[in-house]
């Protein structure tokens, strides 16, 4: 009972206290204490509630032992007072439900008689970042004239998303029901077991969620996997920091603004200073065809000594993480175009696969994918049509 608590709501019973309030108001934190230590038992019908309460099967609660489970991706959050916080009782089921698709994804790969396979070797943090980002967005085909085509973040996140799904990651992205606060993490991926997964936090500023999809890959390289939220630390210099965090900024930085397009910027050409006057206006507009942050611009521009450390460091502070634009938080409005953002093209189209293939039933496609019956057939439909 404890194992389920702990896994569900975290290790802190504040957190127990505000779920039995919400949807349990008979039971006390002191008497389930009572349970988890043995001085006390529940009856058969309290232990169906646990069973709800932490989302759990009720065979669960009836086992010799815990069940053996792979384990939440390391914590490597380094961003200020929000230091190894404990996740939130919805982060943590996030986490949960995004390991049981790579599970699932797993057996169909096995029942449709496939194997999944990640398209690229093992990688060090010792290679060189700047490096590897060329040799990969190269290998991907990723068009600086395409991403600068793209009207707006999300349209470019879904290409990115399409290429790096190419390589053989599942990606997914939290929205309708399962949403989690940005303090837990901004993106995490699993990269012990294949197929290797990425997640993104959606409730995160656009272009930030760009740059995540290009971290957590560099987390899948080198077989490394993160729970994270620092994208802004591109140095150790002497400072205790994540050197693989560092390693993956720089790839995602490189990778998503490449040196030579950078430098052809119309913006950019034959000037060899930015001033604090101008940084403003033409960081921003720099960050909008390249579709990222404008402090991923700023810190490049700071490495190609366009802008000085000064100024890095006073625009920095002042502009945190912010973005041209935010999404709108909708309520969890359900559409089908939104089902497909959440699970992906990679995991939807394996589902319904084994659906075409009768490997799963109906119930199956609805129970992974979130999907009622009747939208099945439209799901497949907006797939054909690339999600458009």
């Amino acid at each position: 009972m404890k194992w389920a608590r702990e896994k569900r709501l975290g290790p802190t019973l504040e957190a127990l206290s505000a779920k039995l309030q919400e949807s349990w108001k008979e039971a006390t934190v002191e008497q389930i204490q009572s349970w988890e230590n043995g001085s006390a038992y529940p009856s058969f019908t309290e232990v169906k509630k646990l069973a709800v309460l932490y989302k759990r099967p009720l065979a669960v609660f009836f086992l010799d032992s815990p069940p053996s489970a792979l384990e939440t991706p390391p914590d490597r959050r380094t961003i200020g007072s929000k230091d190894n916080k404990d996740i939130s009782p919805e982060g943590l089921l996030v986490i949960r439900k995004a390991r049981r698709i790579q599970e699932i994804s797993e057996s169909l790969y096995e029942e449709l008689g496939e194997k999944s396979t990640f398209k690229y070797p093992k990688y060090s943090i010792n290679d060189d970042p700047v490096e590897l980002a060329d040799k990969v967005r190269a290998d991907l085909g990723i068009s600086v004239i395409d991403q600068f085509k793209f009207s707006n973040y999300s349209n470019f996140f879904e290409h990115l998303r399409a290429k790096i799904e190419s390589t053989g990651i599942i990606t997914l992205k939290s929205g309708l029901h399962d949403s989690f606060p940005i303090e837990d993490c901004r993106a995490f991926s699993f990269a012990d077991v294949q197929p290797y997964l990425i997640l993104v936090n959606n409730k995160d500023f656009e272009g930030p969620k760009n740059f995540s999809l290009a971290h957590e890959l560099a987390h899948i390289l080198v077989r490394s996997a993160g729970l994270c939220n620092n994208f802004k630390t591109f140095d150790v210099n002497g400072r205790r920091v994540d050197q693989l965090e560092v390693f993956c900024n720089k790839f995602a930085a490189n990778f998503l603004v490449p040196k030579d397009a950078l430098l052809s910027h119309r913006l950019l050409r034959e000037r060899s200073k930015i001033n604090e006057d101008e940084a403003d206006g033409i960081t921003e507009r720099i960050a909008l065809d390249f579709k990222v942050s404008k402090i991923v611009i700023l810190r490049r521009l700071q490495v190609l000594n366009l802008v000085s450390d000064k100024i890095y460091k006073e625009k920095a502070k002042k502009w945190g993480d912010e973005t041209p634009s935010r999404p709108k938080d909708k309520g969890g409005r359900y559409s089908l175009k939104t089902v497909l953002q959440k699970n992906g093209r990679a995991f939807s189209n394996l589902v319904l696969e084994a659906y075409q293939q009768k490997k799963i039933s109906y119930t199956g496609v609805s129970d992974y994918l979130g999907l009622k019956r009747k939208h099945i057939q439209g799901l497949e439909s907006l797939l054909h049509s690339n999600g458009r």
